[in-house]
């Protein structure tokens, strides 16, 4: 499910697909909920009651700590930074009107798919195709993890008892 996330994600955003990206980011949530909740409930399964909250921040430590790092390091060390995605942001903060707006208004421009007047098409483009690499690299990689976890991970731990 986490790369039909990402490709939903790679595929929606350079063209602004509106349901791929809020079906990606539904999916998103409950890939993110059902890996720690289950990664939960395993460790809490197979762990002893002593050391349970330690085998709990293990995991957020690898995953939130370890894990994003490497992630990050990865996904943006192959694309050279994220210049071209602030030079984009740097162009429509620039481009976008001074005025306060309300809450609705305010909701409204969140929502909308148009780009403000002035911003170079040509640099959008590019930055909507790094965006495309940039999530096609976690949906290969999420295939490729899913795959190896499907066939080396076999449960046979013995479920330690409470004290």
């Amino acid at each position: 499910m986490g790369a039909a996330c990402y490709l939903l994600f790679a595929f929606g955003a350079p063209d602004q697909v509106t349901w791929m990206l809020f079906f990606s980011i539904a999916l998103h949530g409950i890939c993110y909920d059902f890996f720690f909740v289950t990664g939960f409930m395993y460790a809490d399964k197979v762990a002893p009651s002593e050391i349970r909250g330690q085998v709990q921040s293990l995991l957020v430590f690898i995953t939130q700590g370890v894990g994003m790092y490497f992630g990050y390091k990865v996904a943006f060390g192959k694309f050279g930074g994220v210049s071209k995605y602030e030079d984009l942001d740097k162009a429509i903060t620039a481009a976008q009107s001074a005025g306060d707006l309300s809450f609705g208004q305010k909701m409204a421009k969140m929502f909308s798919v148009n780009m403000p007047e002035g911003v170079d098409s040509t640099l959008i483009s590019e930055a909507m195709m790094q965006w495309k690499e940039l999530w096609i690299l976690p949906a290969i990689m999420a295939a490729v993890i899913t795959v190896v976890f499907f066939l080396g991970f076999w449960d046979k731990t013995q479920v330690a008892e409470d004290d």
